[in-house]
Formats: structure tokens, C-alpha cells, sequence
């Protein structure tokens, strides 16, 4: 019996969240869902968070039958606290969103620079390198509906490396 695992990403900003599933079998990744929610800066940060925590809720309430056998987010290390503040802000929403479903991180958070080097095989890959790298490694022929769709992918790709799931 094959056996599949599941890794859940996330690539969080108070602005644009993405999230991705991706399940690995016999070495190879599929993209089971992916995501993302826009909020608007016209809004106050109390209702773009509980915006992010319910998109957060539903994602993995829509992919948790099957389980997830490792969790994982993007690292943000802005320069103030202006920067800081909203993302941090997002992390807290998807936190509770995780203990909503009793889950936790299984690694710590993975710095943009190295899964993009993992996946698109360049730390410093642009956007569009990253998707393109994504499609590749999983044979994802369509589109992503954001940068942190693609973002949250390449993320979880990383995690199926690190952890010994694709060669």
C-alpha cells in the first residue's frame, strides 16, 4: 500500500493570504487545493483578521478529512513595526484558526529565500519563476489566482523535500 502524506502551507499577510495542500505519493506532488482572500485597507485590522481567520477556518475545515501529516508558514521579517504589525497580525488569526482543529506548526516558519531556492532553484526567484517552478514540479497546468497561491506551494513543496517525500 501507498502511502500519501499532506502537507499544509501557508503564506500569510494581513493583505493577501494564500494556502496551499499538497499531497506527495510515491515521490510526486499534487496540488489538492489552494487559496487566497483579499482584504482592503479601507478596513479597520480587527475585521481583516477575522476576515483571514474565517477563510483560514473554512480551507482547512474543506481539506481536513484525510488529516495533515505536517504545517508549515512563510517567515515575514519586516523593518518596523509597521511592517511587523500586520502580519502579525494574520499569523494570529491562522493560529487560531489551527487550534479551531487542535493542529499545530510542525516546522518553523521557512523564510521566502529558502523555499524559492528548493523549488525554482534561486533564492532571489521572481514571482512568475515561482509559479512556473511550482507547475513543474507538480504538473499543475492552471492558474493561480494570486502570488501566494503559488507562494503557500512552493512552501509546502519545500516542507515534502526537507522532510524526504521528493527526491
Amino acid at each position: 500500500m501507498t502511502e500519501i502524506k499532506r502537507v499544509l502551507a501557508f503564506d500569510i499577510s494581513l493583505g493577501q493570504p494564500g494556502a496551499a495542500l499538497i499531497e506527495v505519493k510515491n515521490g510526486k506532488a499534487t496540488i489538492v487545493d489552494k487559496s487566497n482572500i483579499k482584504t482592503t485597507s479601507k478596513d479597520s485590522v480587527a475585521v481583516r483578521t477575522s476576515i483571514v481567520y474565517a477563510w483560514a477556518v473554512q480551507f482547512i475545515e474543506r481539506n481536513r478529512k484525510q488529516g495533515f501529516d505536517f504545517i508549515a508558514r512563510e517567515l515575514f521579517q519586516g523593518r518596523t513595526w509597521k511592517q511587523n504589525a500586520p502580519v502579525f497580525a494574520a499569523w494570529g488569526a491562522i493560529d487560531q484558526a489551527l487550534k479551531v482543529f487542535e493542529l499545530n506548526y510542525t516546522h518553523d516558519p521557512v523564510t521566502p529565500a529558502s523555499h524559492f531556492k528548493t523549488v525554482a532553484k534561486n533564492g532571489k526567484a521572481k514571482k512568475p519563476e515561482v509559479a512556473q517552478a511550482v507547475r513543474e514540479w507538480t504538473g499543475f497546468i492552471g492558474e493561480f489566482a494570486s502570488d501566494d497561491e503559488s507562494d503557500a506551494c512552493s512552501l509546502a513543496l519545500h516542507i515534502a523535500v526537507q522532510e524526504g517525500l521528493i527526491p
